[in-house]
């Protein structure tokens, strides 16, 4: 049991620090790419210390609905909006505006949706079957919205890391800016495939360490943004030198 609450313990923690250190860094120089990041980085942290929680004293309705919402619907989606607002800045709004509701539409397929309870009698993540598709158009709701955050903001995230190769290479330097990008990226894979590795092989520990990594990762590509040699608000990757 101390392994089972140790690890998600942990990534809560180095979620929640980072959260912390990147709020930080806003407040001393105002970027909206560090705003977005430092809100992914405690959406996260909540969804870890969700898991704790579930992990400690077992899992209820309420706590998997926190769970799957900021886990599962919202962490990537702001994520990319980070990433958006550190490469495209004039599309931020638009991202934005879009990422509210599609959230909002996800609280309320999540907070509708049937779940199945006998699932949630676990100390481990319940399994994915814990809200289907057939159990109503909540269900549908909830699903199709973590799905589209999640595929979209995976693409965002991926193509963040394209860009930013094909802007350093035009120019001839921006190098920070790829290495933040593909590490945000990288570290974001990183923790989805851990869970998918979790939910194969059935490894509880290994979808922890799996999530501590990315978020390691995570962080150092966030650091990299900060050493840009260019504000972002100035990158236009289609002009060469």
């Amino acid at each position: 049991m101390e392994s089972v609450i140790f690890y998600p313990l942990v990534a809560t923690m180095i979620s929640a620090a980072f959260a912390v250190t990147l709020w930080r860094q806003y407040r001393r120089k105002p970027r909206a790419y560090l705003l977005a990041w430092s809100i992914a980085l405690a959406i996260y942290a909540v969804a870890a210390l969700a898991e704790v929680i579930g992990a400690a004293g077992g899992w209820n309705p309420l706590l998997y609905r926190v769970y799957y919402y900021f886990g599962g619907i919202t962490v990537v989606g702001v994520l990319a909006l980070g990433t958006i607002y550190l490469l495209a800045p004039r599309f931020g709004r638009a991202a934005l505006l879009i990422l509210v509701v599609l959230a909002g539409i996800g609280l309320a397929g999540i907070v509708g949706a049937t779940l199945q309870p006998g699932l949630l009698d676990t100390h481990q993540v319940p399994s994915v079957d814990t809200i289907k598709l057939e159990k109503g158009a909540f269900n549908v709701v909830a699903i199709l919205m973590a799905a589209l955050l999640n595929s979209v903001g995976s693409v965002i995230l991926i193509g963040g890391a394209a860009w930013s190769a094909v802007s350093a290479w035009r120019r001839g330097g921006a190098q920070s800016r790829l290495v933040a990008n593909v590490l945000i990226a990288a570290g974001a894979f990183i923790v989805a495939g851990a869970s998918t590795l979790f939910r194969v092989f059935h490894v509880y520990e290994l979808f922890y360490v799996g999530q501590a990594i990315g978020v390691l990762v995570m962080f150092g590509g966030f650091l990299s943004a900060q050493r840009a040699p260019r504000q972002a608000a100035k990158l236009n990757p289609a002009t060469s030198r």
